[in-house]
């Protein structure tokens, strides 16, 4: 490891090299990228423990570009619109950014997310430590979207905390790639093709109202913290028979039926798709949408029940190549019209019930807090669901050219009352 002034040059080795296409998450990950114009970095800043040395935090950054192949890719442009290719190096080296006790570390976070990445020469982790005298007071790590997803951030973390060295879970891209243009593998991406075609194809076509309040900045972000939704949910899984996410999903899509009058709702359902065995543990971007088609007419246990198997069925057919889903969706709406390809999303990372703490104020009953407004595209309407025992956390994105705001948080202030009270009604 050599040192000069404002950086540490680290070295590293790994297991596995390559050169090969984009797997089905990376390229997912890629296409979102060039559409939004958006890097999509993902990490922060965090407190290191008292004399924490840079020592310490390199051996940290060469532990993690070893082990993750993810970590150690470059991507090559190819030509024309094509994506680019991937280069995983089994060794390197990598700058530690040395940073001045006194300078911010979530201003150095801000500039490593917000600073476009070289993907052809830059690796896609970025990572400095704040220096006070002969010891490390705060860490920054950001990485590109195309190192890893939400899930995957969670592996990694434990691992990297007990510093892991047992073999590597789940396959790495550059082996997601080979196995993914394999026969099996292409009669599963066909499948997942016409599900979403045939449920697009079935459904009545959505209309949501034009929104009432459209606004600039155009684009919202909010967050609901509910009090009473997590009893509620837990007492009508018992009753029903079923678990919290099948009773989370049909609160949320009655919810949106009151508010907007869309009463079979096409969602796109986040799924992390590490039941599959093969990806089980992977640090890298597997996570992608699947389609779920929900009839929200009927007795709410009805809409319960339909919402479990629309479920599985989404996230058995969230594993696809986005450029043919792509052209599959862009026939439909061709034939359709636009309205079919309802954009809305929801993603329950509560990581099937491992629930992490959610602070609210003492005293404190159900919340909405609008957070910020802004003019990066982003979704339609996008939902992440957090909990704990006490606790729901519903953060919110929502396009007012889409839905007013305020009925965006309508939706939901209608979730709770649905799963408390049941059905209310909210009129455009």
């Amino acid at each position: 490891m050599d040192e000069v002034a404002g950086r540490r040059t680290v070295s590293f080795a790994g297991e596995g090299s390559g050169e090969g296409e984009l797997s089905w998450g990376q390229l997912d990950v890629w296409l979102k990228m060039r559409r939004l114009g958006r890097t999509f970095a993902m990490g922060g800043a965090r407190p290191l423990p008292p004399r924490t040395t840079v020592e310490d935090v390199a051996g940290e950054l060469a532990y993690l570009m070893g082990r993750y192949q993810s970590m150690r890719t470059r991507f090559v442009p190819t030509t024309g619109d094509d994506p680019p290719r991937q280069v995983v190096h089994d060794h390197g080296t990598i700058d530690l950014e040395l940073i001045p006790a006194g300078q911010d570390a979530e201003d150095v976070a801000r500039r490593y997310r917000t600073t476009p990445f070289d993907y052809a020469a830059e690796w896609p982790v970025r990572m400095g430590a704040v220096v006070d005298g002969d010891r490390c007071t705060h860490v920054v790590l950001v990485m590109s979207h195309l190192v890893f997803d939400g899930a995957g951030a969670v592996v990694m973390m434990a691992e990297t905390a007990a510093r892991t060295t047992a073999p590597v879970r789940g396959i790495a891209p550059l082996e997601q790639a080979r196995q993914q243009a394999q026969p099996a593998a292409q009669r599963h991406n066909a499948a997942a093709l016409r599900h979403w075609e045939t449920r697009l194809r079935q459904i009545p076509v959505p209309v949501v109202p034009p929104s009432r309040d459209v606004r600039s900045p155009r684009y919202h972000h909010g967050v609901f913290r509910s009090t009473a939704l997590p009893a509620a949910l837990s007492a009508a899984a018992r009753e029903h028979g079923t678990d919290t996410a099948a009773v989370l999903l049909a609160v949320f899509a009655m919810a949106f039926a009151e508010v907007t009058g869309v009463l079979v709702l096409p969602l796109r359902l986040m799924a992390s798709n590490r039941f599959r065995a093969e990806l089980d543990g992977s640090v890298c971007p597997v996570s992608q949408n699947g389609l779920c088609v929900l009839d929200t007419t009927g007795a709410f246990g009805d809409v319960v029940r339909r919402a479990r198997g629309a479920a599985m069925a989404a996230y058995k057919h969230a594993y696809y190549d986005r450029r043919a889903l792509e052209a599959r969706v862009a026939a439909v709406v061709a034939d359709r019209g636009p309205g079919v390809d309802l954009d809305v999303n929801f993603n329950d990372r509560r990581f099937g019930g491992s629930l992490r703490p959610i602070p609210l104020p003492a005293g404190a009953d159900s919340e909405f807090t609008w957070v910020s407004a802004h003019d990066d595209p982003q979704s339609g309407f996008f939902l992440s669901v957090d909990g704990s025992d006490e606790v729901l956390e519903m953060t919110l994105y929502v396009d007012s050219h889409f839905l007013a705001p305020d009925d965006a948080a309508a939706v939901l202030h209608a979730m709770e009352t649905v799963a408390t009270r049941g059905p209310v009604t909210h009129a455009l």
